[in-house]
């Protein structure tokens, strides 16, 4: 890649994964999160400013997920930044992945549209292809040099993914009624696109704990959950210690990709390492 292409920074390194299979090794994509954290939680550092301001573009979810960024955002000109979330063709899950045992959680008592929406929208591959299509229009109207590379690239992407979406639906077939508890208030997508059975949520999607009601709830399911999922980017010592006492099975789930290298075929190669994790552990 010559040093002179056109910067273009993400958000998080999924989005990252988005852009690169529509960009291929035209533009240098660059990822300013670390994937070691929670974007809920990352404290913008001054050179993070600084990449933000010299970015030719940035792209990002929203900040449904990335809050921090929001007010850094402000003095970008427009038309060099994009939101993943404003697409509107997207398709949302028809109701909030977060349970309910009869709580009402503070963090969900405004029911705003867009603060309702479960912004971890790579997890829908449905939605991983309309991303593509608005990433395809938005790129090739910043850089119409490389229209036809980002053209082709989009059309190879899309056909592996279909193929990919197909053969992960045959993989879960036979686990669909497996009941699963989760760490945090993020899977919707997935869940929904699949017919997944999520039974319960351990923290909800700002990282607050749920109280001791919301414990025993769960604790209640007792034999309907055979698995409980952690994060690498989020203390997880709650969710084996209830693995255990109720005798499930528990995995780890990356939502933000942190051992797949960036290449034109992460976003792949990403989604298949999800989804593995989900039938090894419900199948067990």
């Amino acid at each position: 890649m010559w040093a002179s292409s056109p910067v273009v920074y993400t958000s998080i390194k999924p989005v990252a994964m988005l852009v690169k299979a529509v960009a291929g090794d035209d533009l240098d994509v660059k990822v300013l999160l670390p994937d070691s954290v929670s974007p809920h939680d990352y404290a913008l550092k001054f050179s993070d400013l600084r990449a933000l301001r010299e970015a030719d573009l940035f792209v990002w979810v929203g900040p449904e997920l990335e809050s921090i960024l929001a007010k850094a955002l402000r003095g970008i000109p427009g038309e060099n930044q994009f939101s993943l979330a404003g697409i509107k063709t997207l398709q949302w899950p028809e109701h909030l992945s977060h349970d309910h045992h009869g709580e009402h959680d503070s963090d969900h008592s405004l029911h705003d549209d867009e603060l309702s929406k479960d912004p971890h929208l790579w997890l829908s591959p449905e939605n991983s292809l309309k991303v593509g299509e608005a990433l395809l229009e938005q790129l090739s109207n910043k850089y119409p040099q490389f229209k036809s590379n980002f053209t082709e690239n989009l059309r190879i992407f899309s056909k592996n993914l279909v193929v990919l979406d197909d053969k992960i639906e045959k993989q879960l077939e036979h686990v669909k009624q497996q009941g699963f508890i989760v760490l945090h208030d993020g899977y919707g997508h997935f869940v929904d696109h699949y017919g997944l059975n999520q039974l319960s949520v351990i923290k909800l999607s700002s990282g607050a704990s749920r109280g001791a009601r919301h414990y025993s709830d769960m604790m209640a399911l007792g034999d309907q959950v055979a698995c409980v999922f952690t994060e690498p980017q989020l203390n997880s010592k709650s969710a084996i210690q209830l693995a255990n006492t109720l005798g499930a099975n528990h995995a780890e789930l990356d939502l933000m990709g942190a051992n797949v290298m960036l290449s034109d075929d992460s976003y792949l190669e990403f989604f298949t390492a999800f989804a593995d994790s989900f039938v090894t552990c419900l199948s067990d």
